[in-house]
């Protein structure tokens, strides 16, 4: 599949940023599979880690098209066999002046700096990081049970000399195990939580348009419930989390109509992406008692501002987009990738491969 970049010696070229040290990336593709020949480096975005959060949004919203990254990339990469990023945009631009690339590697989870069309046109496998399932998946499970259980809720109140035993859903109030979870979304973040779930005994429920029943039985699911009835999901679900890419297609996806579909003794998650929830309707939703309450991770403007009214609420769970940060899962990014990598030229597994369904390997 990817046989020939073990054989004959490649041409690297290594965009990192901020975020990703320079030399891990080095040390990742030189212990990988990978013939590594000549290795090139490039430096994009802000020299610090606190002024990236603008400009990730910025691409997460946008894309790839339209954000500069340094000319001298252009020049790199046009006769480069491999380019690993982390998140510089690989636009449709930089895609056409690479004339010999072979494979396009991301030390993120996410592709929405990819222009993965382009990439596919070009017949170049795009190999995604899955570092932060793991670490978004007890998250997530550590959201559901602060906010369902009133964890730092207590805590607040607490701390402001209140010792309160009944609570906003006190009425409702049960186990994460005796509660049904809705995911909307398989991919690898949804598959580790949906397996985590299965091992605490929850009843979960999944719905995902581009996922089979059957390719999640073939990766150990088969205790969940799989149904292609989004409205079925939402209005039996006791937590519904979400867990899909920020695309066209879903920019905004998550609206009052669902909201409406919703049991209102139910609560929301987001950690995916601020953009694939209308939040203007998840306010409403929470302010006219559609759901019980939400806990969000994620937000369409980042920082969240100071008077949001959702931080005045008590029914509402807010991070400071941390579900994938640990330590582990950002710094050690590289060696995830390279490793997937290696088993696709080892092992024939496409299903590491984003567009592996619309390329010929």
């Amino acid at each position: 599949m990817l046989n020939e970049l073990s054989r004959d010696p490649q041409k690297i070229l290594l965009i990192t940023d901020a975020n990703v040290d320079i030399e891990v990336m080095i040390d990742a593709v030189k212990k990988s599979k990978i013939n590594c020949g000549e290795i090139r480096t490039l430096f994009f975005g802000p020299e610090n880690k606190e002024d990236f959060p603008e400009l990730q949004l910025n691409i997460e919203r946008h894309g790839p098209e339209g954000i500069e990254i340094p000319e001298e990339a252009y020049e790199l990469i046009s006769d480069a066999n491999v380019l690993m990023v982390h998140f510089c945009p690989v636009s449709s631009r930089l895609i056409e002046a690479a004339k010999d690339l072979k494979l396009i590697m991301t030390n993120r989870g996410g592709v929405e700096h990819i222009n993965v069309e382009a990439a596919t046109s070009r017949n170049i496998p795009v190999v995604n990081c899955v570092r932060n399932a793991d670490a978004v998946g007890e998250f997530v499970i550590g959201m559901m049970i602060d906010l369902t259980r009133d964890i730092t809720l207590s805590h607040n109140f607490l701390h402001q000399g209140q010792w309160k035993r009944t609570y906003y859903n006190s009425s409702f109030q049960k186990t994460l195990c005796n509660s049904h979870v809705g995911l909307i979304g398989m991919g690898n973040i949804g598959c580790v939580l949906a397996k985590k779930l299965l091992g605490l005994g929850v009843h979960t429920i999944v719905y995902d348009s581009f996922v089979t029943k059957e390719s999640l039985e073939k990766k150990g699911l088969n205790a969940l419930e799989y149904t292609d009835d989004l409205d079925y999901l939402l209005s039996t679900s006791d937590i519904v989390s979400l867990h899909l890419r920020l695309v066209p297609a879903t920019e905004k996806w998550f609206t009052i109509e669902q909201f409406r579909k919703m049991k209102k003794d139910a609560y929301f998650i987001n950690s995916a992406r601020g953009g694939i929830l209308n939040y203007d309707d998840l306010r409403q939703a929470l302010k006219e008692g559609l759901i019980a309450g939400a806990a969000l991770d994620v937000f369409d403007r980042e920082p969240i501002a100071e008077d949001d009214p959702l931080l005045q609420m008590e029914n509402v769970l807010v991070a400071s987009h941390l579900a994938g940060t640990t330590l582990d899962s950002i710094a050690l990014s590289p060696y995830i990738v390279t490793r997937d990598v290696d088993e696709i030229i080892e092992k024939d597994i496409p299903d590491r491969i984003v567009n592996y369904r619309k390329i010929t390997l």
